[in-house]
């Protein structure tokens, strides 16, 4: 009987390795194949094999929804991310130029795009379990994981194969997620920081839960793990650089980005709209701040739904802010 290898993450190549693909010039002269080609964020070359990561940032989707409480279709958020990120496929080898600044982010910063994790549908534990294997491979590699969901009940596997303490989960959200038992074999996208806070030496920041989108009992839950929330009413009104400025030095941050945290109509594709979200400027204020409180190590995009947006700004918005944030985290380093 022929021996099987347990596959964490796994990918369909239609031909070849994505670093070839992108040195063969099409028939009508354009090389850069915008939409064509296999699809990997910003063309990064596609890895396989974990075990031969040689990145400082590496990609990796986790295909999930069934953590969903209302709309489900978050599973495509990874590809949908992904696609959208083709817009910017030229600009890697060269850096990010910001025409406001007029300065250039992640030039000379290596990619990779590890492909999807290994979903089981029918074992929840166990996708879990392929999530955190993953970025426990990839931190051991030393690469920046950038993780694409699915649903927001991925961010616990994921800062269980993180593996650091202490560390400081930054929270953008509408909604607190503290709800539930805190089961690690439950993906639960409303439970998720219940279980994370069960892991050694996390603290929470939250920011953005707004409206009545949460209750007093998610609060008061909120509260007891030592959590300091910010809502998106208090943004509004004291400004982004007053709620930086009020936070302590945060140590080793793990950034866990839910895209409904901006106001629906600058990402109606998400599963649990409220109104009253952060705006785009507000967002990437944020993060563009953080890694002056604080080593940012990682970052997770979720919650982005394409069912709910033809217009695919939903998933353009989330490639910004993953550029924006990353240009900032590497640029301190």
């Amino acid at each position: 009987m022929q021996a099987t290898v347990p596959c964490v993450v796994m990918y369909l190549l239609l031909a070849g390795s994505v670093g070839a693909q992108a040195t063969v010039p099409s028939p009508l002269g354009n090389s850069s194949q915008d939409f064509g080609g296999i699809r990997t964020f910003l063309r990064a070359p596609h890895v396989s094999d974990l075990s031969r990561l040689d990145a400082d940032i590496a990609i990796l989707g986790v295909p999930v929804d069934q953590g969903t409480s209302n709309r489900p279709g978050q599973r495509y958020g990874p590809r949908d991310i992904r696609e959208a990120s083709l817009i910017y496929a030229w600009a890697p080898a060269e850096g990010f130029y910001y025409i406001d600044t007029e300065q250039t982010v992640l030039k000379g910063v290596r990619w990779a795009d590890l492909g999807d994790v290994d979903v089981v549908p029918s074992s929840m534990a166990q996708t879990s379990r392929n999530v955190t294997t993953a970025v426990a491979a990839i931190v051991r590699r030393g690469a920046f994981p950038v993780v694409l969901g699915g649903d927001h009940s991925i961010a616990f596997p994921v800062v269980r194969g993180l593996g650091v303490e202490p560390i400081t989960v930054v929270h953008f959200d509408a909604h607190l997620d503290a709800y539930g038992d805190g089961d690690p074999d439950v993906l639960n996208h409303g439970g998720w920081v219940q279980q994370t806070s069960r892991l050694p030496g996390v603290r929470f920041v939250q920011i953005g839960m707004r409206g009545i989108a949460n209750d007093a009992g998610g609060v008061a839950r909120a509260r007891r793990l030592g959590s300091t929330i910010v809502t998106a009413e208090r943004v509004h009104r004291e400004g982004v650089r007053a709620v930086l400025a009020s936070l302590p030095e945060l140590g080793t941050i793990y950034v866990s980005l839910d895209i409904d945290v901006l106001d629906p109509s600058l990402a109606p594709g998400t599963g649990t709209l409220e109104l009253g979200g952060l705006t785009f400027q507000q967002m990437n204020e944020l993060l563009v701040g953080l890694p002056r409180k604080g080593r940012v190590i990682g970052l997770d995009v979720v919650e982005v739904n394409p069912f709910y947006d033809d217009t695919g700004v939903t998933a353009q918005t989330a490639v910004r802010l993953i550029i924006d944030l990353l240009g900032a985290v590497f640029r301190s380093r």
